[in-house]
């Protein structure tokens, strides 16, 4: 990032960030979507709306206020559950202001009517955010980092769990990985202050972004070197590496996510090879 894209107006309140909880609760959203509200004096953008539900539609429209100057809505991947309401909470907002509010997505082709993503979202003020391309969960995921250092991660981390990679979305460990060091580097370099996952609750202080990251490189590593032990051992089929790595009691709910994981492993050490 340009440090001169850093700048804000000098007497500029900072960014205010509003997080929206979709009462979408599950073995994958965890606790549910957090959508988030930027507002930035009367101009407004919205990360994530979510699920297609009406109510929680509802909830961001009441959030980003009667008076608000919509200036986009973004998705950080294109999975449903952050991206089903995205064109609807664009309709809404442009139908309630009188104006044109654009929906970005990294995939184009996944979120419909969308368009291809900004560098930088930019206010009155100067900057609010600038858009971090992320890949690993999928190939289009992207970060927020808003005015402040806080970063809104879509599903490359989480709160309080560990994230999936999905290679049928065109997810890559290796992508990952650096992702994540890229992420450390940010925040080694004072960029990053706090993490508002895609699911679960934030993390509010450097030191403890610094110990989420490294706990996310130090886990993935555990599980390549679980999975490369395995084979070294004669265990070949998916079947047996998901009892061998993850144990017989893993619930059925999170089997298919641990399936996705030791794909994506398999891939890793195949391209290691």
């Amino acid at each position: 990032m340009d440090e001169h894209l850093a700048q804000r107006a000098p007497d500029a309140p900072p960014v205010e960030l509003i997080t929206v909880r979709a009462d979408n609760p599950g073995p994958m959203t965890l606790t549910g979507t957090n959508s988030h509200v930027l507002r930035d004096g009367d101009q407004v953008w919205v990360v994530d709306p979510g699920p297609k539900d009406p109510e929680h539609l509802a909830e961001l429209l009441l959030s980003c206020g009667d008076d608000a100057r919509p200036e986009g809505v973004l998705v950080t991947h294109r999975h449903l559950d952050h991206a089903a309401g995205a064109a609807t909470l664009a309709r809404q907002l442009g139908a309630r202001s009188g104006r044109e509010v654009p929906l970005w997505a990294a995939d184009q082709a996944a979120v419909p009517g969308s368009r291809p993503l900004p560098a930088t979202l930019l206010g009155d003020n100067g900057t609010v955010g600038h858009v971090i391309h992320l890949p690993g969960h999928t190939s289009d995921s992207v970060g927020v980092l808003v005015d402040g250092g806080r970063l809104l991660t879509g599903d490359t981390l989480l709160g309080g769990s560990s994230t999936v990679i999905v290679p049928d979305d065109g997810g890559s460990l290796a992508e990952y990985l650096q992702s994540l060091a890229i992420l450390r580097a940010l925040t080694e370099d004072g960029r990053i202050a706090s993490l508002h996952p895609g699911h679960g609750p934030a993390v509010d202080s450097p030191l403890e972004v610094l110990a989420t990251i490294e706990q996310a490189i130090a886990h993935r590593q555990e599980r390549i070197e679980q999975v490369r032990r395995a084979r070294m051992a004669g265990v070949f089929t998916l079947e047996r590496l998901l009892r061998v790595v993850y144990g017989p009691e893993l619930p059925e709910e999170l089997q298919g996510a641990a399936r996705w994981n030791l794909r994506a492993t398999l891939d890793h050490l195949a391209q290691e090879r």
